[in-house]
């Protein structure tokens, strides 16, 4: 292989590859015109006259496209993410080729642009600064180290990702699920394909839940038959197990996944299971108990990382597990919010400010979140996002609670804005 030359994977390329199909068919999709149309010739202030039938069928039926928008946008986020990872991970390994041959040639040739003037470059030149820029901007993402500090109060420290990569690593277990965001479940490293039966991942999905103690046999018959007699859920339930295990299979000969005894299922303790939603509140615990400072800050990174989104965010039949997906989604908010007070106390206000937003996006009336953030902009002398931070959490509380935002929000509002 030529030194400069960037091995690539067939399925690094397949990824890249399907990721920037789906982005070119997300940003040449007409009906966003039609969309943006839509909404200019309704931006008026329509008087009683206009106002018909048809004009509020119009409205609900755009309300619904801005909603599928969203979800596009969504996935052309997710996209992005990949898309820049796969970049990031080939800039690594070409610069990691270069280097070998740059300081050779600088060796060579002492009197070379990339010295003279005292300008001792890097390994890879004017290359090699370009990316060190590049991944410089990659750190908002979390898929780059945190650099060095230096100058005053210098510290030097590593962190992990800040959980925007497309999914957390999963680790070598009999069977792997990742529950928080779309369920995705690795047998023996195998990923599920999909799922032949809709109630079979619904019994999964509670096994999942509740896998510290048994289930009984009743309770599932009535989860998810609800209507039908004894012998017909009962029936079903038999049916929806087989389909289980099918779905299950590749643990090898006689290794049964899901275990029956005395009229109760439960996961075969047996196995080697990892769940990120025991990893995330496992993670969450240990970050509470660590240390203030950047010690904590290394373990809400972690935390925040296994949280992909909302428990079962893809099943759009069950309810039965929507209290806990609400704790754990708040949970997530507060790991976002002391992730980000910790930057801010610590004067990192990149920091602070990367993950106020992302808690906002979580929980767009978190008023706390948005007073920090104002604070942040305030301190980088950015007026102008003050005002609009503000703004922000007077329009979110209003449309949302219906309810005005804080005194102390208005008081520091004011504050912030005065003149000087």
């Amino acid at each position: 292989m030529a030194p400069n030359q960037v091995p690539v994977t067939n399925r690094g390329r397949t990824s890249l590859a399907k990721a920037m199909t789906e982005l070119r068919r997300l940003t040449q999709d007409p009906r966003f015109e039609a969309l943006e149309q839509a909404l200019a010739d309704l931006s008026g202030d329509p008087s009683e006259s206009d106002v018909s039938v048809w004009t509020v069928r119009r409205l609900r039926q755009w309300s619904a496209e801005y909603l599928r928008v969203a979800g596009e946008l969504e996935a052309a986020a997710r996209c992005c993410r990949l898309v820049e990872r796969e970049v990031g991970e080939r800039v690594d390994v070409l610069l990691a080729a270069r280097a070998p041959a740059s300081r050779a040639a600088r060796a060579r040739d002492p009197g070379s642009r990339a010295t003279r003037g005292g300008q001792h470059a890097a390994p890879g030149g004017w290359l090699q600064r370009t990316f060190d820029r590049f991944r410089a901007r990659r750190q908002i993402s979390g898929d780059a180290p945190m650099p060095a500090r230096s100058g005053q109060g210098s510290l030097t420290v590593t962190l992990p990702s800040t959980g925007f990569d497309v999914a957390p690593t999963v680790p070598v277990a009999d069977i792997a699920a990742l529950a928080l965001g779309p369920l995705e479940v690795h047998v023996a490293g195998r990923q599920v394909p999909r799922w032949n039966s809709l109630k079979a991942r619904g019994v999964f999905q509670y096994l999942l839940i509740h896998q510290d103690r048994p289930t009984r046999r009743d309770v599932l018959m009535d989860l998810q038959w609800p209507d039908h007699t004894h012998n017909s859920a009962r029936n079903n339930l038999n049916v929806a197990l087989h389909n289980l295990r099918n779905t299950l299979d590749g643990l090898g000969e006689g290794v049964e996944p899901i275990l029956y005894r005395d009229g109760c299922y439960s996961l075969n303790p047996g196995l080697t299971w990892w769940i990120d939603r025991n990893e995330f509140l496992s993670a969450l615990r240990e970050a509470q108990l660590t240390q203030p400072g950047w010690p904590a800050v290394s373990a809400y990174h972690r935390t925040v990382q296994l949280y992909r989104g909302p428990l079962f965010e893809d099943d759009g039949a069950g309810d039965w597990y929507l209290p806990e997906q609400r704790r754990l989604k708040d949970l997530y908010l507060q790991a976002l919010e002391r992730l980000a007070a910790i930057y801010f106390e610590l004067g990192d206000l990149g920091g602070a400010v990367h993950f106020g937003q992302l808690a906002v996006i979580s929980d767009p009336c978190c008023e706390p979140i948005h007073r920090m953030l104002m604070r942040c902009y305030a301190a980088q002398h950015q007026q102008q996002l003050v005002s609009r931070q503000y703004r922000s959490c007077v329009t979110a509380l209003r449309d949302e609670l219906g309810v005005p935002p804080a005194e102390e929000t208005v008081q520091l509002f004011r504050t912030l804005t005065a003149p000087r």
